[in-house]
C-alpha cells in the first residue's frame, strides 16, 4: 500500500534535517585543511602536525564503517545517525575551549571524525525509511549532494572568514552551524515513519555480523564492492593530485588548475543531482555505472595525455558530473542488493572498502610519481582500474525492483 500523504510531505522535512548534518560533517573535515599555511605561520604547527586535523577523518571512517552501519540498522535512523550527530556538534564546541591549542583541535577533530561515519551511513536507512521505491535513488543522491555542499563551503568560505573575522570568529561561527545542525535534526527527525514507506517494511529485522557474512557471500555484492573500491578510491585519487598534475604535467597555473578543481566538484553536485533522478524515471541502475566507469577511464586518459586550460576544464568537469554521481547509484544499489534490512550495515561495507583503497591510491600515486618522474604512470593505473570496474560492471545484474 502506498504511504500515507503525511509521510510524502515530510520526508522531505527528514531528508533536508539531514543533509545539513552530512554537510556539516564535511565542513568540519576539510575547513583546517583550506587555512594549512595559515596555521603554520600564525600558530607555528608544523606542516606534518596540521595534516593530522584532516587525516583523522578516513582513518576513522575506516575503523568505525562497520560498526556504524551495524548500529543504525539494529536501533533505527534517528537513533544511528543521532549519535553521530551529537558528536558533530559536541566536538564542534570543543574548539572553542583553546582555540590556539594543536592538541584541542585534534581531539575536537578527532571527536567529529568519530561522528562522521554514523550520519554518512545513515543516507540508505533513511531513504529506505521514508521514501518511496521510486524516489530511493533520488533521495540518495541529495543526501550525496550536501557532501560536496559542505566541503565547498569549507574550502571556499573558511579562508575568507580568517581573514576577514579571524580565526577564532570563524570557529564560532561554524560552531554555532554545529548547534543548530545538531538541534535541527533532533527536532525535525522522528523515531520512525507515522507508517512504512513500503510495504511489508515493518517486519524487516536488522542484520548482525552473520548477515553481513552472508552478504559477503552474494555474487552481486561482492562484485558492487570491488567496484565502489575503484571508484572511491580512484577519485581520491584524482582529486588530491589534480592540481599537481594539471600544473607539472600541462603548465596550467595553480590559479588556473584551482579552477578546474573547483569545476570538478560543482560538476559533481550537479551529477548527484541529476543522474539518481534519471536513474530513478528509467528504473535501472547498472547503464550509469557502466557509463561512470567508462568516462571516467576517458577522462583520465584525457588528463594525462591533453593539454590546455579549455580542454581541462571541459574534462574536469565531465569527470566530476559522471564520477562523483558514482557514489549515490552504487549506495541505492547496496540497498537493493542487501535489502532494507542491511541498509547501514552494506554502506558501511562499502565506505570500508572505498576509504581504504583512497589511502592506499593517494600514496601510491604520489610514490609512482617519484618512481618514474612523472604522473603518465599512475594516471594509466587509474585508467585501467576504471576499465576493470567497468568489467566487473558488465558481470553485474540489474536488482529486481521491489
Amino acid at each position: 500500500m502506498e504511504e500515507v500523504p503525511q509521510v510524502q510531505s515530510r520526508r522531505w522535512v527528514v531528508l533536508a534535517a539531514y543533509m545539513l548534518a552530512a554537510a556539516l560533517t564535511q565542513l568540519y573535515w576539510l575547513n583546517f585543511a583550506a587555512i594549512e599555511t595559515f596555521l603554520e605561520e600564525s600558530f607555528h604547527i608544523p606542516a606534518g602536525q596540521v595534516m593530522w586535523l584532516t587525516l583523522v577523518f578516513p582513518m576513522m571512517q575506516v575503523l568505525l564503517t562497520l560498526p556504524a552501519g551495524l548500529l543504525i540498522d539494529r536501533r533505527g535512523y534517528k537513533f544511528g545517525v543521532g549519535v553521530g550527530v551529537a558528536f558533530t556538534g559536541a566536538f564542534a564546541l570543543l574548539r572553542l575551549a583553546a582555540p590556539h591549542s594543536f592538541v584541542v583541535l585534534l581531539a575536537s577533530q578527532i571527536g567529529i571524525s568519530v561522528g562522521q561515519p554514523f550520519v554518512l551511513n545513515g543516507v540508505t536507512k533513511l531513504a529506505v525509511s521514508w521514501f518511496p521505491p521510486r524516489e530511493e535513488a533520488t533521495a540518495v543522491g541529495l543526501g550525496s549532494l550536501a557532501l560536496f555542499i559542505g566541503m565547498m563551503v569549507a574550502l571556499g568560505a573558511t579562508p575568507w572568514l580568517v581573514h576577514g573575522v579571524g580565526f577564532e570568529t570563524m570557529l564560532m561561527i561554524y560552531a554555532a552551524a554545529g548547534l543548530i545542525g545538531t538541534a535541527t535534526f533532533f527536532v525535525l527527525t522522528p523515531s520512525n515513519p507515522p507508517s512504512p514507506a513500503r510495504p511489508g517494511q515493518e517486519e524487516e529485522e536488522a542484520y548482525g555480523l552473520s548477515g553481513l557474512k552472508r552478504l559477503l557471500k552474494q555474487r552481486d555484492f561482492l562484485l558492487l564492492g570491488f567496484i565502489a573500491l575503484v571508484g572511491i578510491g580512484v577519485f581520491n585519487a584524482l582529486a588530491t593530485w589534480l592540481e599537481k598534475i594539471l600544473t607539472e604535467l600541462h603548465g596550467i597555473s595553480m590559479t588556473d588548475a584551482g579552477t578546474i578543481s573547483a569545476v570538478l566538484v560543482f560538476a559533481g553536485m550537479l551529477g548527484c543531482l541529476v543522474i539518481p533522478i534519471v536513474s530513478d524515471r528509467i528504473g535501472r541502475r547498472r547503464p550509469f555505472v557502466l557509463m561512470t566507469s567508462a568516462i571516467g577511464a576517458a577522462c583520465t586518459l584525457v588528463l594525462m595525455l591533453a593539454g590546455g586550460f579549455t580542454v581541462q576544464m571541459i574534462n574536469g568537469a565531465l569527470l566530476g558530473f559522471f564520477l562523483i554521481s558514482a557514489l549515490p547509484i552504487l549506495l541505492t544499489l547496496s540497498e537493493e542488493i542487501a535489502g532494507p534490512r542491511a541498509a547501514g550495515v552494506s554502506v558501511g561495507y562499502l565506505q570500508m572498502l572505498g576509504n581504504g583503497a583512497a589511502v592506499v591510491l593517494v600514496a601510491s600515486t604520489e610514490r609512482l610519481e617519484q618512481a618514474f618522474g612523472g604522473f603518465e604512470v599512475p594516471l594509466g593505473l587509474l585508467a585501467f582500474l576504471l576499465l576493470v570496474a567497468l568489467v566487473l560492471t558488465l558481470a553485474l545484474r540489474e536488482p529486481a525492483r521491489r
